[in-house]
């Protein structure tokens, strides 16, 4: 049976987080509000750039998890450089339609999931480890899973920034096949473990998201 408790230590469990990682995290621009400002009356606003008062306390049960917390912190940091990969993409000109096409879907679907993730990642907070975990879904991911499978090299990114379409396109591709390939892998394992329902729910939906992402991927560059 499930007993629904107030999130009591809130403030201290994502403040205790490194400062760029809450940031990211729960949407809010680096340099408008700091972890310490912006979490303590912690709900992310709808266009996710900042965060207001929440009407009634948050409250959160039993059966969630360190691996359920993390599994939503995961894919926060994987669906917050996806948009910002399509935003880039987006500023380039004389883009294939097909390219654009897709990078405008994905900012639209991350910005919807986002919303949703944000808000466990918040109200799930109690459940935060205490350390980055070295084993399981998100173990090696590092303190501000930088280290996931898939996640672009700084050059990689950069080559992105400093190329134009064509090119620009292919190295798009390239980024998002890798990782849409690591949020599989992390989903995968996710799913083979007892998730929250929630989080089984949303890891499904993913599954569900990058079956179809790979043929439109193709559609831009074909696979190699």
């Amino acid at each position: 049976m499930r007993r629904p408790k107030t999130v009591a230590v809130l403030a201290a469990a994502v403040v205790a987080a490194a400062a760029g990682a809450a940031l990211a995290v729960l949407g809010v621009p680096i340099g408008e509000s700091s972890p310490a400002e912006a979490v303590p009356s912690a709900r992310p606003s709808a266009d996710g750039r900042g965060v207001t008062a929440s009407p009634s306390p948050v409250v959160i049960d039993d059966t969630v998890t360190a691996d359920d917390y993390c599994y939503v912190e995961a894919m926060i940091y994987y669906r917050v450089k996806e948009e910002e990969l399509a935003q880039t993409l987006l500023r380039k000109d004389d883009l294939a339609p097909a390219a654009e096409a897709f990078a405008k879907r994905v900012v639209r679907e991350d910005v919807a999931e986002l919303d949703d993730l944000r808000e466990w990642y918040v109200s799930w907070a109690p459940a935060r480890p205490l350390e980055p975990p070295t084993d399981g879904p998100c173990g090696g991911h590092g303190s501000d899973h930088a280290q996931m499978p898939g996640m672009p090299s700084w050059s990689a990114e950069q080559g992105l920034v400093d190329a134009q379409a064509p090119e620009a396109e292919r190295r798009y591709a390239e980024i998002v096949r890798e990782q849409n390939a690591g949020m599989v892998a992390l989903v995968t394992l996710i799913l083979d473990a007892d998730p929250h329902p929630e989080v089984r729910a949303s890891a499904e939906a993913v599954l569900e998201r990058e079956q179809a992402d790979g043929p439109l991927i193709d559609e831009i560059v074909p696979a190699p």
